[in-house]
C-alpha cells in the first residue's frame, strides 16, 4: 500500500495537480546556488512537474523526457508564474516590505557569514591569459 500520493499518480504519472501549500517550513533534499543569497534577500523557488514521477534526478531519463511536450509546457508554466509573481512584487511594494520582515523573523538574529575567507578573490585574468575553452 502505497503513500497517498503514490495512488492518485498510479493511473497519471505526471502531477497535474496544484499541491497545497504547507504552514510547515519544508527544505528540498537537493542543492542549489541560490543558498547563500537567500540568507540575503527573501527567496522563493517554483516547483513543476517535468517528468513522471519517480524519475530519479540527473538521469538519462530525466534528460530523455525534457523534450516532451508536457515538460515543455511545464517549463513555460514556470516562466509565467515567476514573471507573473515578479510583476506582482513591482506593482504591491508592500509585499516586499513583508518578504523582508518574514526573513528576519525567520532568522531570529542569525545573520550570514560567507564560508570562503576574505583574503581569498577570484584570479583576475587579463584577456590574453585566459585559456581557450572554446569548442572547436
Amino acid at each position: 500500500m502505497g503513500s497517498l500520493l503514490d495512488r492518485a499518480l498510479a493511473d497519471h504519472p505526471v502531477f497535474n495537480q496544484i499541491a497545497p501549500m504547507s504552514k510547515n517550513v519544508s527544505f528540498m533534499t537537493g542543492s542549489t546556488d541560490v543558498a547563500d543569497v537567500s540568507w540575503n534577500v527573501p527567496t522563493a523557488q517554483c516547483v513543476t512537474a517535468t517528468w513522471a514521477y519517480a524519475t530519479p534526478f540527473h538521469t538519462w531519463q530525466a534528460v530523455a523526457q525534457g523534450k516532451t511536450e508536457y515538460a515543455h509546457d511545464a517549463m513555460l508554466l514556470a516562466g509565467k508564474a515567476i514573471a507573473a509573481t515578479a510583476i506582482e512584487m513591482l506593482e504591491n511594494q508592500e509585499l516586499i516590505s513583508q518578504a523582508k520582515q518574514e526573513l528576519e523573523d525567520r532568522l531570529e538574529g542569525e545573520s550570514y557569514e560567507c564560508l570562503v575567507p576574505s583574503h581569498i578573490q577570484p584570479p583576475n585574468y587579463s584577456e590574453s591569459e585566459q585559456e581557450d575553452y572554446s569548442v572547436v
